[in-house]
């Protein structure tokens, strides 16, 4: 999740519109992309009681760079790309560099779920910003999303009560890298292979996690822990891979409201594996950002429908 692949990121070849879409297995995919990024952070978070910070990521982002670099080389696009070295390309390793370090420093010190609801707010941000830095039209439906929407992080995190840590600030500040990371995609050529893309911003994040060694010493792991890391190496690349096959099988319409399903995977693990049950308070601002993105998701497809009944008129 913290280093996880986002719509932004997800970019189909040219010819992909003219591949038959199948919404069924684009939402199952979706869904198994929230599962596996999901599990990886819990790895990550058991590893990190034996091993420091930039060991885990580090580890972690170097299991997935070999499997996506494999995955790219077997479909031809571990090659050079101009676009590697754009400034765009740089805030994207950027922000997935921060969005990495500080998601799992944040689940090592508050709950779980509340950690993954205040990235559900990420859709939400992107959209105001687009609309600043961009010049992107936003009408008041999607600039209420997003109060709404900030609300419900706001209930999440219950600053000024007894609930509120310090700690989830870093979630926040992931939650914000990972927005950043989202808009640079956009910017990237498109020419550029998803899976090349996947593979330099890993390889990114496990130079950040060398960059930690100088804080804390790393130990030799225990089997359990390398296991664990390698684990979730995996289970971020499998997770990479699916959301890349939903967005080449399915709609976006039809498959983003789905990704909202990884709240229920992190509140189960966090139930099931710590015993984590967020308040009554968290609960609802987690229900309230839920809510928001999937009304603004609902928004935007009827304007995608409204311009595409125009253009068949037009023809």
């Amino acid at each position: 999740m913290g280093s996880g692949p986002s719509e932004g990121s997800i970019r189909a070849p040219a010819l992909a519109h003219a591949a038959p879409r199948n919404n069924l297995l684009a939402i199952a995919a979706v869904i198994g992309a929230g599962f596996f990024l999901i599990c990886s952070d819990a790895c990550l978070r058991i590893a990190s009681a034996e091993l420091p910070l930039g060991q885990v990521v580090a580890g972690r982002s170097i299991v997935g760079c070999a499997l996506l670099g494999f995955a790219a080389w077997t479909q031809s696009a571990l090659r050079w790309h101009p676009a590697i070295l754009t400034p765009a390309m740089g805030l994207r390793v950027l922000g997935e560099v921060g969005a990495a370090l500080l998601f799992i420093a944040a689940i090592l010190r508050m709950p779980f779920a509340n950690a993954a609801a205040i990235l559900q707010f990420i859709p939400l941000v992107t959209t105001v910003v687009a609309a600043w830095l961009f010049a992107e039209r936003v009408g008041w439906q999607r600039w209420l999303a997003g109060a709404v929407g900030l609300v419900g992080v706001l209930l999440v995190l219950q600053p000024g009560t007894s609930g509120f840590t310090w700690w989830s600030l870093l979630a926040v500040a992931a939650m914000l890298c990972m927005s950043l990371r989202d808009l640079a995609t956009t910017r990237i050529d498109r020419s550029v292979p998803t899976l090349l893309v996947g593979t330099a911003s890993a390889a990114g994040v496990a130079v950040g996690g060398f960059a930690l060694l100088p804080l804390a010493p790393w130990p030799w792991p225990s089997g359990h822990a390398a296991l664990l890391v390698v684990a979730s190496g995996v289970f971020v690349a499998g997770g990479f891979y699916c959301m890349v096959q939903a967005m080449r099988l399915g709609e976006i319409s039809a498959v983003a409201p789905f990704r909202y399903g990884t709240m229920l995977w992190a509140l189960l693990i966090g139930i099931l594996l710590w015993g984590e049950t967020p308040n009554l308070l968290a609960v609802f601002g987690i229900l309230v950002v839920v809510a928001a993105g999937l009304a603004m998701l609902a928004h935007e497809r009827r304007l995608m429908r409204a311009r595409l009944g125009e253009a068949r008129k037009s023809s």
